[in-house]
This record gives structure tokens, C-alpha cells and sequence, in this order.
């Protein structure tokens, strides 16, 4: 199937490769985070089907953080009789931060993705280094960090391994009581052989009740060499209802 023709639903929850849309986690060492669906359904003259399960949950304390996420998205729509696919995504990851002194800390993370229509069976990022705090408060966090990274990539017809510099940036912010906003961005020159990745997630989050929030994300991947025939750039624009689960 022509790659043009492959469309990914506009409704579906965050496909970061860390949790978006939360606001500062309280360094309370207890457990918050929240379970998503979504589903679209078209029908007449375009006859099309989506859905999608994600969670993510996250604890901190003084001394350190950990958070988990996972999200899965499927869709298909209906061409000249013949069902196809239009996604098929699954990603999940954790990452752990240990403070070394009050604006230092060190982060250990992985990171795994599957990408039917980027003939991509399974992609496992294994991180570590070295991040700053230029502003931490209880409304904004804004780190710097730097690293290295290991990642096996195998694709339908090939497997890839490969050592990569890591660069970026990411902050989370309190706008209001009911309403967050985060952002990260994050470079990944490829040590082993030429090539880049990059990618770049943004999310908002209100709250509608105490425990149900309404979602807003915007996701873009970038890989100078896949493979032949796909393209270098996805971009999603996601929406999702969350419930929020564990301490207030």
C-alpha cells in the first residue's frame, strides 16, 4: 500500500515516548497516573474505524522519580471493498531519575515501539546520562539532559544496532489548578552509522472532574534513513478522555 495512502486517525491518546500532559509530580513517593481509551467510528462515504488504550503512572520523592507508560492504537478503513490497515502502534517505556544534588540528576530509561506501517517489528532504546534543572517550583520543571543511547531496531527485512548521542530538553508546567502543559524535544545522532533521529511531543491537559481530564497532544517522529519507500517524518495531533487514579 502506498505510503500517501496510509492515514492515522486524528483521534487516539498520546503516543510519547514518556508520559505527557502532567502537570509537576509531588514529590510525595506516592503513585498518580491514568488509564485512557478513545474509539472513532465513520461510516457513509468514508467508512473508517479507530481505537486506542493507554496509562501511565508516576511517583516521586525528594531523592528520585520513576514513571511507566504504555500506549496502543489501531484503525482500518475501508478502500474499494478491501479492509486496510491505518495504524497499528504500540509503544511502552519507563524511566527512572536519581538527584544527585539539587539541580543535577541521572536518568536510566527504556523505551520500546512497534510500527506495522513503518515496517518497524520492534525498536528497544536503552538510555542513560545526565540532566539539569534550570527551573524546578511547584508550577514549572525545566531540564536540559545528555547522554548516550543503545538501540536495536528491527525492521521486516533487516535489523539495525547502533550506539546514539542524546540531547534535548523538556518541561512541565502548572498553568492553572485543572489545566498543564508539557513539552519535550530530543536529538539523536546516530554514533554507529549516519543518520538522525529526532522527536518532539507536546501535551495539554484539564481537568473536567476531579478524576476525568481531557487531553490534547501533539506528537512528531523523525528518522533521516528509514526504509525504502517510507517516509521521514510522522506527525499526529491526539485527543483523549483520561481517569486519573492513585493520591490526589
Amino acid at each position: 500500500m502506498p505510503v500517501k495512502k496510509r492515514l492515522v486517525p486524528l483521534i487516539a491518546l498520546f503516543a510519547a515516548g514518556s508520559a505527557l500532559a502532567q502537570a509537576p509530580v509531588k514529590q510525595d513517593n506516592q503513585w498518580r497516573g491514568a488509564i485512557n481509551a478513545g474509539a472513532s467510528v465513520a461510516s457513509g462515504n468514508t467508512d473508517a474505524t479507530s481505537f486506542n488504550i493507554s496509562a501511565n503512572a508516576a511517583k516521586a520523592s525528594q531523592d528520585d522519580k520513576l514513571n511507566f507508560y504504555l500506549t496502543t492504537l489501531y484503525g482500518t478503513k475501508k478502500n474499494d471493498g478491501n479492509r486496510e490497515e491505518t495504524a497499528n502502534l504500540f509503544r511502552a517505556g519507563a524511566k527512572y531519575d536519581r538527584n544527585l544534588n539539587e539541580n543535577v540528576f541521572a536518568f536510566g530509561s527504556l523505551d520500546t515501539e512497534h510500527d506495522k506501517l513503518q515496517e518497524l517489528d520492534l525498536r528497544a532504546v536503552t538510555a542513560g546520562g545526565v540532566g539539569y534543572h534550570l527551573i524546578k517550583n511547584d508550577n514549572t520543571i525545566f531540564d536540559v539532559f545528555s547522554g548516550l543511547t543503545y538501540n536495536h531496531e528491527r525492521f521486516t527485512s533487516e535489523t539495525r544496532n547502533s550506539m546514539e548521542f542524546l540531547i534535548g530538553e523538556e518541561s512541565q508546567h502548572r498553568i492553572t489548578d485543572t489545566t498543564s502543559l508539557n513539552q519535550r524535544f530530543a536529538l539523536y545522532p546516530n554514533l554507529t552509522d549516519s543518520g538522525l533521529r529526532a522527536q518532539f511531543d507536546a501535551g495539554l491537559a484539564t481537568s473536567i472532574t476531579k478524576k476525568i481530564e481531557l487531553k490534547l497532544t501533539l506528537s512528531n517522529r523523525f528518522q533521516s534513513n528509514p526504509r525504502p519507500g517510507i517516509k521521514k517524518t510522522d506527525t499526529l495531533f491526539l485527543t483523549s478522555i483520561g481517569y486519573r487514579f492513585g493520591a490526589d
